[in-house]
């Protein structure tokens, strides 16, 4: 490089002193396409007019080429007309970087363009080294000791060129041994606890902890210094750092050297400035007190809580200082707390931004922060929290800047990330209840951006065939008071559900309103007309159910099988006869033949049926939560002058507690009682509770557990026909208790943590004949895996579960998924 430099100033001086002095009349350029004339005059030490010399000359040429636009500079007279001829360097067109894993292209490309290489800037092919010990000292910082940089470039057309940068990163250098110096109170298993870095474990193959870099190190000493003056070592020092690098650049070792000090209390607490609230109820928000451990987190856990308080009452720029007093003679901490609150602020607009199909007024009805209003950071995060609840809504974030020019006005911008809520769809899922599940629907959650939902769905499986058709205004008034519409068929063969096998065909007409009672709490409330259709077969349904079913009332009849058998005991057809109820059927055929006993009973049932459901809800999204609670309380009857008058009652309970960032403990429960009321005491067969499956008791059998009912053997041996079943068909109960507790944690490869998550569980539940037949003892338990995904075909439910208490007649499966669109 000095060699180069010297022989340019060589040749400057050179033909500069054989420059004859003039008086220039005129500059002229020849040679700049890309650089234009103005920027070389800027740098040209003269200009017309001037006297030149041979001095003036090259200082000239310097001066251009200081620049780095150019390779060559020439400068020439033609009379009194001075005449600079250029020759540019390349500009860079692209730069290609290849072989990069563990640094993303766009990191590197930003720290090449901080030393002046980047695509459109001029291109010195001197800088390429400099570009090698760039990129060297990036990789370095992740502990990639081991990378070769490989340089080169390629000319283009227009005087432009291509800049190759081929990496090999080789393998990284792992963390072999971490050890502190001068712990004496902590051990060193506990302060690495905290930190990211670590030697290699079974987990590292995920986690990467045991891969060395400069910035999780930097990270792990502030987290070493926080655990101690959260435990009231406000003195400890980290006095040096050491990181060795073994000779074959495979291992790291690392040797912290502390000083921890002595350990500290909180002294005297004391309050100043303008408190705004009485200084009583700030006192209320101090997590600091007089005699307690010093702990520099609590110090931070006031400081907020004092911002939020003063922030709902409009105060959004508020200041809280705390500022410490060590007193060394008796080991205390005192502090002072300056609060600052500012100028009260006021919100000037709400903005939202990002809702393409959702309209403004339908996410602004959500907001519990209004425009005009003294700005209240409660009340911002209360709507962001009603807003994140929504289907159609799959992230939000909201800012609060300033408005420029004014200290007492915010802005509040909403940004939305919607979800697809509107589907044209024909499709397939599959479940192992109810097998190849075909459907076909427009469901929009949020039609014409408007936030009502409107759904037509066509369904059909192993065992059902189900028409939906579905309306629901969440804004029938303004005050959100809710209205819907429902009409629905159902047709479903029960023992494909593995409940005692009976037909069942239910058609029904809705409607439904919904109450806003305070900001998280709301009940429901519906009326339906019902018209139920079931059909039973002696010898093939359950003896429980049939005899049931003979003693409701309701319009009834009976039919005879369609197949007898002939001389040769083998089946002929035979006409399907039916019979009123009460009518007595012949025992033999119109020609004589006996005719097989078993008959099928059909009833139609008529119910009015009514529900109320309070529910509080305050979790913090629709799909996945992560914290908050869901309470529960339902009640449904049917009407007097319902066929079956009865009622039931279902308490449901979901808490999420968040252990860490990245754990949440999701406790489960749920209780359904149900009876009769008038002319019987027992709940209907088809209104029971069922318990077992992948949202229920995992690891056993959809809808299996609780009790269960024989079927008595029919007269004569046809085992070729559809009329016998397996003894022990569940039958359900009026009683039912679920629970389960999961602790939820982030799944590997998932990029958005909010559309999957994976939890171990364990659940626990059984179905009972009444409340006075529960016992502790008969409740089944399961452990195991699950994984909920919100994927682009629909909700996808894997779990493996291990029952661990069941008895012979339970029906077990420990693997059970379900994944697709169903309605």
């Amino acid at each position: 490089m000095k060699k180069i430099v010297l022989l340019l100033l060589i040749l400057v001086t050179a033909g500069a002193s054989a420059f004859e002095p003039f008086v220039i009349d005129d500059i002229r350029i020849i040679g700049a396409d890309r650089i234009s004339q103005g920027t070389i005059f800027s740098h040209l030490p003269m200009e017309r007019g001037d006297e030149i010399d041979a001095q003036m000359v090259r200082n000239g040429i310097q001066r251009l080429f200081a620049t780095g636009y150019f390779n060559d500079i020439k400068m020439t007279k033609d009379g009194r007309v001075l005449i600079i001829t250029v020759e540019e360097r390349p500009a860079i067109a692209t730069i290609s970087i290849t072989g990069n894993k563990s640094i993303k292209t766009e990191e590197l490309l930003a720290g090449l363009e901080n030393i002046g290489l980047s695509e459109g800037e001029v291109f010195n092919e001197l800088e390429l080294e400099r570009v090698k010990s760039e990129l060297v000292q990036q990789f370095f910082s992740r502990g990639k000791y081991n990378v070769k940089v490989d340089t080169s470039h390629r000319e283009l057309d227009r005087n432009r060129v291509m800049v190759t940068i081929t990496i090999d990163e080789g393998k990284s250098a792992k963390i072999q041994h971490i050890k502190i110096v001068g712990n004496t109170v902590f051990s060193d298993e506990e302060l690495i606890d905290t930190f990211e870095s670590d030697t290699t474990n079974w987990l590292s193959w995920y986690s990467q902890d045991n891969q060395y870099s400069k910035e999780k190190l930097n990270g792990d000493l502030e987290k070493l210094k926080s655990y101690y003056m959260d435990r009231g070592y406000v003195n400890t020092d980290i006095e040096s750092v050491q990181v060795t690098i073994s000779p074959n650049k495979k291992e790291i070792y690392i040797t912290i050297n502390i000083q921890e000090g002595d350990q500290y209390l909180f002294g005297e607490q004391k309050l100043t400035g303008e408190l705004i609230y009485d200084k009583e109820v700030m006192e209320n928000y101090l997590f600091t007190k007089e005699g307690n451990t010093f702990a520099q987190n609590l110090i931070e856990i006031t400081v907020n809580n004092f911002k939020g308080l003063l922030s709902n009452r409009g105060y959004a720029f508020a200041e809280v200082e705390p500022v410490t007093q060590i007193n060394e003679d008796d080991k205390t901490v005192d502090l002072t707390y300056y609060v600052k609150p500012g100028k009260r602020v006021y919100v000037r607009r709400i903005n939202f931004i990002g809702n393409t199909k959702t309209k403004d007024e339908v996410l602004r009805r959500e907001m519990r922060q209004f425009e005009g209003a003294w700005f209240s950071q409660a009340l911002v995060d209360r709507s962001k929290l009603r807003l994140q609840q929504k289907p159609y809504i799959e992230e939000i974030e909201i800012e609060t800047p300033q408005v420029p020019g004014s200290e007492d006005q915010v802005d509040v911008n909403v940004k939305v990330k919607e979800r697809n809520s509107g589907q044209f769809q024909f499709g397939l899922g599959y479940s192992q209840v109810s097998g190849l599940n075909l459907s076909g629907s427009v469901s929009l959650a949020n039609f014409l951006g408007s936030g009502n939902s409107v759904s037509v769905a066509v369904n059909t499986s192993d065992y059902y065939n189900r028409i939906n058709l579905y309306y629901e205004n969440p804004y029938f008034t303004d005050d959100g008071i809710s209205l819907g519409y429902s009409l629905n068929f159902t047709d479903i063969d029960q023992g494909e559900a593995n409940i005692a096998q009976y037909n069942s065909s239910n058609g029904s007409l809705g409607v439904n309103m919904s109450f806003p009672l305070t900001e998280y709490d709301r009940l429901y409330t519906s009326f339906a007309y019902e018209r139920v259709s079931l059909r039973a077969t002696q010898g093939r349904t359950a003896d429980a159910i049939v005899d049931e079913l003979l003693d409701l009332g309701g319009y009834a009849y009976f039919c005879l099988p369609s197949v007898r058998p002939d001389d040769d005991d083998d089946l002929l057809p035979l006409t399907n006869q039916c019979f009123a109820d009460g009518v007595i059927p012949p025992a033999t055929g119109a020609d004589g033949e006996t005719i097989l006993s078993p008959y099928q009973y059909r009833r139609a049932f008529t119910l009015y049926k009514t529900t109320a459901r309070w529910a509080r809800d305050s979790r913090n999204r629709f799909f996945n939560p992560t914290r908050g609670a869901y309470h529960s309380i339902g009640f449904e009857a049917s009407l007097p002058n319902s066929t079956a008058e009865f009622y039931k009652i279902n308490l449901k309970e979901n808490i999420l507690f968040p252990l860490t960032k990245n754990l949440t403990l999701s406790l489960r429960g749920e209780i359904g009682y149900g009876e009769g009321y008038g002319d019987t005491n027992s709940l209907p067969f088809f209104e029971h509770f069922f318990a077992g499956g992948v949202n229920s008791v995992r690891g056993y059998d959809d809808n299996t557990l609780g009790p269960k009912s024989l079927v008595a053997e029919i007269p004569g041996t046809y085992d070729h026909l559809p009329l016998t079943s397996r003894p022990g068909d569940p039958v359900g109960g009026q009683f039912k208790v679920i629970g389960s507790a999961e602790v939820i944690f982030p799944t590997p490869f998932a990029k958005d943590s909010n559309a999957a998550r994976l939890a171990w569980f364990i659940d626990a539940g059984n179905v009972f004949d009444s409340y006075d037949d529960f016992e502790a003892r008969e409740l089944r338990l399961s452990t195991g895996v699950a994984l909920k995904w919100q994927a682009p075909v629909g909700p996808i439910v894997i779990s493996y579960a291990y029952p661990f208490n069941s008895d012979k007649y339970d029906r077990k499966e420990r693997l059970q998924f379900t994944f697709g669109n169903t309605f």
